[in-house]
């Protein structure tokens, strides 16, 4: 026999067909049965007119789409289209009988009480055969059982969307229970599965109820909740799962594909972030956009949110042909009829970057480009001004003379009160770029922030790697602590920087709370199920050369302007240095990189950055 599993799509509609309409009619008959009490054939046009009468209600069941709806998977809503489907076919049927019957046409005429009472049954037998119709087919599927047994935390849509799909896939797992903060909530039923308490109460109901598993079905949750909430969960005991944030799943629809293990970067990121969409059109739309750095882990991702903005033409510009390439098959597949060039050069190379302007004419920039490892910038510090500082004024001064409308510049926190050489040669950037800028047309903009999560030689991927070979995980210092934010975020911010970008403003990113490295080690080996100095070491090696215990994002005598927009704030300046200076400035800096003349580039960076502590001598000695 074949199961109604194998039948095709429209085999399966046809049977449904079939079977609504004797249950639309098998309802009449009961409403005339209730109505004149037994079945008397004296006017037996009643039982004719039935026949059209049903057939009302199976045509508006079509058209309101009843059988394109996948029952496997259905929800409230679609047994509410049932219930629209027959009452308009019920009343159209109604109407046109009676007026029908004006003309003496009685081929249609149905009593108000055998038709009112057909509906309201047409109603209950059609719902009850889809749960017949379910049952039926969850027959013909060979059911699983598993011994895993789950709490879901957060009894919201998301929550009761993952216990829907557990139910439908009980390989998967056995929901036992909801755990929820809400009070309104504790102690009922959802979807049958009971509310058994709140957060506080996860690890002793694990216990008195055998969960191996507990998932975290908040995807609206920012990162202090998911700590707090993470922190009541015993990793050793328990596994934990999550949904990704609602920035990542846009349809808001919670599946079981989606299901993760939780990363440090939801312990620490997270946060949605507001854009004015409006502002940012104002000036992509329809340009030619250059990023430099594109194929890096900052201009990727610039990439990725600048291509839905709808450019006119996308540029990718890089010095690693492979990571340009990814990036460009990348949002080649995304939007196949966004126009994508692929540019391989160096920013410190004038004369390639002078032809790329010339030939691309990009009209808005995002300089992204940079060298940011601070110990290696350390041992190769004229390579650190050769890209950092030469390059970014290469790229700022070739915008002024094209024309460009707006230039964004990726800066660092490191560049206030810099002890690196890294630090100090994006500080000398920024100094360059304000100096354009105050004799330019076009808008431009410096934006600075800390550690993004994620991000190439960060140190996130490095314990990642430590602790996946048995340890020992490596902090500098247990007093270093660093800003951090997740790259989506941090582009986010950086591209509404650029709506408010102009006379070469420095913009500070809102970084949260500074986190405390050694913490972030702890979390990231209980996340792996390891016990800290117990299972996985934590060693101490000191801080290296170029780094500072705490980073600052502002200096003491810079004040902070609030912006539109409550996580971006304006730096106030002191003034630029003026066409002349700068000239010199770039010539000295230029001659001291090519002959490697570190004293050159120590009186240099004390005449522009008088806060610096930072050594600058030749590296490839430093060991």
């Amino acid at each position: 026999m074949t199961k109604l599993s194998d039948l095709s799509g429209f085999k399966r509609n046809l049977l449904l067909l079939v079977v609504d309409s004797l249950i639309v009619y098998f309802a009449y008959i009961l409403g005339m049965y209730f109505r004149y009490g037994i079945f008397t054939l004296d006017e037996p046009e009643f039982f004719v007119n039935g026949i059209y009468f049903s057939a009302f209600i199976v045509v508006s069941l079509i058209l309101n789409g009843v059988y394109r709806i996948a029952w496997s998977y259905s929800y409230f809503r679609d047994y509410f289209i049932i219930l629209r489907a027959v009452i308009v076919g019920y009343a159209i049927g109604f109407l046109a009988g009676r007026f029908l019957n004006l003309f003496e046409i009685r081929f249609l005429t149905v009593p108000f009480t055998v038709s009112t009472m057909a509906a309201i049954i047409s109603v209950f037998l059609l719902i009850w055969s889809r749960f017949f119709w379910l049952s039926i087919l969850s027959r013909n599927h060979p059911i699983v059982s598993s011994e895993e047994r789950v709490f879901i935390v957060g009894a919201g849509d998301a929550g009761t969307s993952i216990a829907e799909e557990l139910s439908r896939h009980p390989e998967n797992g056995l929901v036992v229970g909801f755990i929820d903060d809400s009070p309104k909530k504790l102690r009922k039923r959802i979807r049958g599965i009971p509310v058994l308490g709140n957060t506080d109460e996860i690890m002793p109901l694990v216990e008195k109820m055998g969960v191996r598993k507990v998932i975290i079905a908040i995807p609206s949750a920012d990162a202090s909740t998911l700590r707090r909430i993470f922190s009541k969960i015993d990793v050793s005991k328990v596994k934990a799962q999550t949904l990704p944030s609602i920035t990542e799943i846009m349809d808001g629809k919670a599946k079981l594909g989606y299901l993760r293990e939780i990363n440090i970067e939801d312990l620490l990121g997270r946060e949605s972030v507001q854009i004015d969409l409006n502002s940012l059109k104002d000036y992509v739309v329809g340009r030619t956009v250059l990023i430099t750095g594109a194929g890096g882990s900052i201009g990727s991702e610039l990439c990725r949110q600048i291509a839905p903005l709808g450019p006119g033409r996308l540029l990718l510009a890089g010095k690693g042909e492979n990571s340009i390439y990814e990036i460009s098959q990348e949002i080649g597949s995304l939007f196949p009829d966004l126009k994508v060039s692929q540019l391989i050069g160096d920013v410190a190379d004038r004369s390639r970057m002078r032809y790329i302007f010339n030939k691309m004419r990009p009209q808005v920039v995002f300089h992204a480009a940079a060298h940011k490892h601070v110990p290696i910038m350390e041992e190769n510090p004229t390579e650190a001004f050769r890209v950092n500082s030469l390059g970014t004024y290469n790229i700022a001064s070739l915008a002024d003379e094209f024309g460009v409308e707006t230039m964004v510049v990726i800066s660092t926190d490191k560049a206030v009160r810099p002890s690196s050489v890294m630090g100090v040669s994006k500080r000398i950037a920024e100094e360059f770029v304000r100096s354009i800028s105050s004799r330019s047309n076009t808008k431009f903009g410096i934006v600075r922030f800390g550690n993004v999560l994620g991000s190439r030689g960060s140190v996130i991927p490095l314990f990642k790697k430590q602790i996946q070979s048995g340890g020992p995980v490596t902090v500098t210092d247990p007093r270093m602590t660093r800003y951090f934010m997740t790259i989506p975020e941090a582009v986010t911010l950086v591209l509404q920087a650029g709506a408010f970008s102009g006379d070469g403003d420095v913009f500070v990113l809102d970084m949260g709370e500074p986190v405390k490295i050694s913490s972030l080690a702890n979390e990231m080996i209980t996340l792996a199920g390891y016990i800290p100095h117990q299972e996985i070491e934590i060693k101490y090696t000191g801080v290296r050369p170029g780094e500072k215990l705490f980073e600052e994002l502002v200096l003491t005598n810079e004040e902070l302007i609030q912006t539109k927009h409550p996580k971006i704030f304006r730096l106030k300046m002191n003034e630029a240095m003026d066409e002349e200076a700068l000239l010199k400035t770039v010539s000295r800096l230029r001659t001291a990189v090519e002959e490697s003349d570190f004293e050159e580039l120590n009186r240099i960076t004390s005449e522009i950055v008088d806060d610096s502590t930072a050594r600058i001598d030749d590296g490839c000695d430093s060991k």
